[in-house]
């Protein structure tokens, strides 16, 4: 190794962030479990070592991409949600969208975030954090439409438990068998009705 590599991965402010970057661009193009750190810190030209300065080891480089994920998802989600005006079955709705097109773009993102390679127990805090405010965001949609009347009152983390199972079966599907929605089936509409369907089993009859 030179004496400039060496000096950037020792002494580089930014390297922690470069790391993350850098592997989350190669997961666009490889599966979480063919990451590793040497590859990273090869292609950021770094030493083997310098990654180990930032990530003890491998799952805690995958928890900090999957926290970086889930912070993309949320904001996307909250974003559909705000489009949604007042009403809450819209907002569902395009929040489903929302959903599915993430998956559909950051199939491998997706597939770590809620794959079993690392999951959100307390070694990872902000793992954790984030990836409950995703569930919160749907909970609190849903105590809206209760709130409103538009919704029949009920468990509120049973209900969104199956909101969320529904959708996320939708985005699985479409992430792992891409030519049914390229060939056969109008995802748009698959979503709609996923969540129509949903939506109108909880919804007040006198609304």
């Amino acid at each position: 190794m030179t004496q400039a590599a060496s000096q950037r991965a020792y002494h580089h402010g930014n390297l922690r962030a470069e790391l993350l970057e850098q592997a989350i661009e190669q997961l666009r193009h490889t599966p979480a479990e063919q990451l590793s750190l040497r590859a990273v810190a090869r292609a950021l030209g770094v030493s083997q070592t310098a990654p180990y300065r930032h990530f003890s080891d491998k799952e805690a480089l995958l928890a900090a991409i999957a926290t970086r994920g889930y912070r993309e998802l949320l904001a996307q989600l909250a974003e559909a949600r705000d489009a949604g005006g007042d009403s809450a079955a819209q907002q569902l709705r395009l929040v489903a969208r929302a959903y599915v097109d993430f998956a559909g773009r950051q199939e491998q993102l997706f597939k770590l975030m809620f794959g079993p390679l690392v999951q959100p127990g307390d070694e990872y805090p902000e793992l954790r954090g984030v990836s409950r405010d995703t569930l919160l965001l749907v909970q609190a949609i849903l105590q809206h439409g209760m709130g409103s009347g538009e919704f029949e009152e009920q468990d509120i983390i049973y209900l969104a438990n199956a909101s969320w199972a529904g959708i996320h079966g939708v985005a699985t599907l479409r992430v792992d068998t891409p030519g049914l929605y390229h060939k056969h089936i109008d995802l748009l509409r698959q979503i709609d009705v996923a969540v129509n369907a949903f939506i109108n089993g909880i919804r007040r009859r006198d609304a």
